[in-house]
């Protein structure tokens, strides 16, 4: 049985800058570097910082590359993701690192985790 929770993830859905990487070339000039070409865009998304719970009782301590914790988030979301993309969320970078299967009771929702790619802009300061 499918479910449809493109109403739920749309009242949750907030606007996530994503930049994927859509090819490149390398720079003969400088060393033959590679220079990726990007793409920015805007998607509906929903959100939210993973918890301990799915840490210990989904098994993502033991994900491919490592450790999820709970400054990483899952994002909910209709559309496709590239691996390794980068999203804004809530000023905080992130990188798309691994996705959810759920396509045999959600059609079209899409789970992906990403990790906090950078210093959490909202965190609070020590003094």
């Amino acid at each position: 049985m499918e479910f449809d929770f493109r109403e739920l993830v749309g009242e949750l859905a907030k606007p996530m800058q994503v930049i994927e990487e859509t090819g490149g070339f390398y720079d003969h000039d400088n060393g033959g570097e590679w220079k990726p070409t990007t793409q920015e865009r805007t998607v509906n998304a929903a959100a939210f910082n993973i918890t301990r719970r799915d840490i210990s009782g989904y098994g993502l301590n033991y994900g491919e590359g490592g450790t999820y914790t709970t400054e990483d988030i899952k994002i909910y979301i209709h559309e496709a993701l590239a691996m390794g993309a980068s999203a804004i969320w809530k000023g905080n970078p992130y990188t798309v690192s691994s996705q959810i299967d759920h396509s045999d009771y959600a059609h079209g929702l899409r789970t992906y985790l990403a990790r906090r790619a950078g210093k959490i802009q909202n965190a609070p300061t020590k003094e």
